[in-house]
């Protein structure tokens, strides 16, 4: 089985989205699927080895001399590259695994002509998303919000629409993280879509447990370790702040690293914005902290169930988290102990449940092991990516797909 993980946006400084693709790739490899990754990439010219099972593939620059939505023109411009690249190189691969990117016709071509031979993940509820960032964009005038909300509807939602109910029914499978979503999905398309749920995983070798440095903290120091370099109001900070300044804000610290857009809300006596770290100083920041936050708020995006990255990536660092969220990988196992589940809604959170939860996990001096041991065992891109490998290999007529 010759596989090939399709993405847009390749890049040689990586981010944590190639990362997670070049984990699966690799884990697939051991699974029994020869895979490798394609990641198309403006910022090379010529082909790059990035690892053994991946590759950077060079897209021409697109200049779009439109006047408005000049990203969304650009974007299909580059969807026409790959698809022109797939069907010049379509002798060496049998299937396509290709992560969900911005629809519209040159990428619906894409996953028309190759239908019987993709499996297309996609990642989140972009329709929710994009409304919920729509909605929250700063408010500068009557004509702009009307042009936001027109090339919502026009170039966004009327494309993702055709995509649910016109597109994914005619592909080999759709991929997506919890059941839940590939429930929603389906509901929208008349329960006509293949649906193959596939969980996030976790970066064991590469992630190192963590050392507790934090019994002595007076204050509970809380952990945002932001990965998108959107705002994205569904990771429910506001709602999380609000609850801090509501119960005592001298009692909490709040860590947020990565690139933060709008500082200005974050401007606290109780939030640090470190910035993107380095490795090491994210360990130590990480060996400082009591517990993780992952989403708050992704009752904004109607999702009450999530196996994302982030929790994943606790749980190999061994940090205790809280989210808003019930992940239905976890529940029932010994795993649960380690992250409070708080309420999915837009209400206060009691900040003494997360003091006592803290509490708690400083009083448990093998709790970062015990996580780490879980991660190893139960959620390991190894574990999940070997269920992805299976997945596929079961899809119907998969061995014999010939219809290039």
């Amino acid at each position: 089985m010759r596989l090939v993980y399709v993405f847009l946006g390749g890049s040689t400084k990586g981010s944590s989205v190639q990362q997670k693709v070049n984990c699966q790739v690799e884990e697939l490899n051991n699974s029994g699927i020869q895979a490798e990754g394609w990641f198309f990439s403006t910022e090379i010219i010529k082909e790059t080895e990035l690892t053994k099972t991946a590759k950077l593939i060079p897209l021409q620059k697109h200049e779009c001399h439109k006047k408005y939505f000049n990203n969304f023109y650009i974007n299909q411009n580059y969807y026409k590259q790959i698809k022109d690249y797939l069907e010049a190189h379509k002798e060496d691969f049998d299937f396509i695994f290709i992560r969900h990117g911005s629809s519209g016709p040159e990428y619906f071509r894409l996953l028309q002509r190759f239908k019987n031979n993709i499996a297309l993940f996609i990642p989140s509820n972009s329709i929710r998303e994009n409304f919920c960032e729509k909605k929250q964009a700063p408010y500068t005038s009557i004509g702009s919000f009307a042009f936001r909300w027109w090339e919502y509807f026009r170039f966004f939602y009327l494309h993702e629409k055709k995509l649910i109910k016109s597109i994914l029914p005619k592909l080999k499978a759709v991929v997506t993280f919890t059941e839940e979503f590939g429930r929603i999905l389906n509901n929208q398309a008349g329960n006509k879509i293949n649906i193959i749920y596939n969980r996030d995983g976790a970066d064991c070798k590469n992630v190192p447990v963590r050392e507790l440095k934090n019994k002595a903290n007076k204050k509970i120091k809380l952990l945002f370790m932001k990965g998108s370099s959107m705002q994205q109001p569904w990771a429910g900070l506001e709602r999380l702040m609000q609850s801090i300044e509501d119960n005592g804000a001298d009692k909490y610290e709040l860590y947020i690293t990565g690139n933060v857009v709008v500082s200005d809300i974050y401007s606290k006596s109780y939030v640090n914005l470190t910035g993107r770290l380095s490795e090491e100083d994210l360990n130590d920041l990480v060996n400082e902290v009591d517990l993780g936050v992952s989403n708050l708020a992704n009752y904004m995006i109607h999702f009450n169930e999530t196996t994302n990255l982030k929790s994943r990536g606790y749980y190999a660092r061994g940090l205790p988290f809280i989210q808003a969220n019930t992940m239905p990988d976890i529940e029932g196992t010994i795993g649960a102990k380690f992250y409070l589940n708080l309420p999915n809604t837009s209400e206060l959170i009691n900040m003494k449940s997360i003091e006592d939860f803290a509490i708690e996990m400083r009083n448990n001096p093998t709790h970062h092991i015990d996580m780490r041991a879980f991660a190893d065992e139960h959620l390991d891109w190894k574990v999940t990516a070997a269920e992805l490998a299976q997945r596929l290999t079961a899809l119907s007529d998969f061995r014999y797909i010939s219809e290039f």
